[in-house]
């Protein structure tokens, strides 16, 4: 019978994905020709996850966000 596994730092996981934006000019599409964006955050504390989400989603996408609030 196997040994347990000692417990260890939970991780969670974020992850942002595009859609896909053709290279010709068309509406979205999965073509071979099709480009998208995605980028994964880790963390083991969630508040450190969703700082760093946050951060970058700003820094990525600055007009998708509203202004800061105080």
């Amino acid at each position: 019978m196997p040994s347990p596994r000692p417990p260890a730092p939970a991780t969670f996981t974020a992850h942002v994905t595009s859609g896909c934006f053709p290279h010709k000019s068309s509406s979205r599409t999965k073509a071979g020709d099709a480009i998208g964006t995605a980028h994964p955050w880790t963390a083991n504390d969630p508040d450190v996850l969703a700082g760093r989400v946050a951060r970058d989603l700003k820094l990525l996408w600055p007009h998708l966000t509203g202004p800061e609030r105080g």
